[in-house]
């Protein structure tokens, strides 16, 4: 019975501090685009470019029980937060859900080929990844909107955010990891990781 109280204790201090964080967050400004999702543009353009690079990843989410929903394997990198991946033989382009990197084209923006190049090494072309939808399956541009999940697990939408090579942007009503999300990019901003201590 102690050790059950103990848990349940450990468990309200885990939302307590979570519900701390988020009320800590600032508030999105529409004219602001590192904030309001307009870093990428989202004008459904590939680069189709291919870097890699080492890095230590970042492990899931605590709301990522559910997993992935499928496999596919990782055609090429389009920039930080799109890629094309093969499932069961269709090529598919996907944009990552809940996130938005830095432009890498037309123009190239402050640390937009960094989130290339971590894109790259979390999802590697060639390799096999983990992928699950949300409530919208699609965006304007017909790319299928997804979470991908690295062999070993790891999220890669929410490890781009906690390295700040991205930030977190609600595209409603795709919030399953919201939360997770924005305590990630709370605490690359107050590290002054990637993009928050670079640009």
């Amino acid at each position: 019975m102690l050790a059950f109280l103990s848990r349940l204790g450990a468990i309200v201090a885990v939302v307590a501090m979570l519900g701390s964080i988020d009320g800590c967050l600032p508030s999105r400004d529409s004219t602001n685009p590192v904030q309001s999702g307009e870093l990428n543009g989202d004008t459904g353009t590939d680069s189709m470019s291919n870097d890699g690079m080492g890095n230590d990843g970042m492990g899931t989410d605590s709301a990522d029980s559910t997993g992935p929903a499928g496999t596919g394997t990782v055609v090429s990198i389009t920039d930080g937060d799109t890629l094309r991946l093969n499932v069961d033989g269709a090529e598919l382009r996907v944009r990552l859900i809940g996130i938005d990197t830095p432009e890498v084209y037309p123009d190239t923006q402050c640390f937009g080929p960094e989130a290339e190049t971590a894109l790259a090494a979390l999802a590697p072309t060639g390799s096999t990844i983990g992928y699950a939808y949300d409530r919208d399956p699609r965006d304007q541009y017909d790319r299928e909107l997804m979470y991908l999940f690295a062999a070993d697990g790891t999220s890669i939408n929410l490890a781009l955010v906690a390295q700040g090579y991205a930030v977190a942007v609600l595209f409603e009503p795709n919030d399953l990891y919201w939360n997770d999300l924005q305590a990630a990019e709370q605490a690359a901003r107050d590290a002054a990781l990637g993009l928050w201590g670079q640009c």
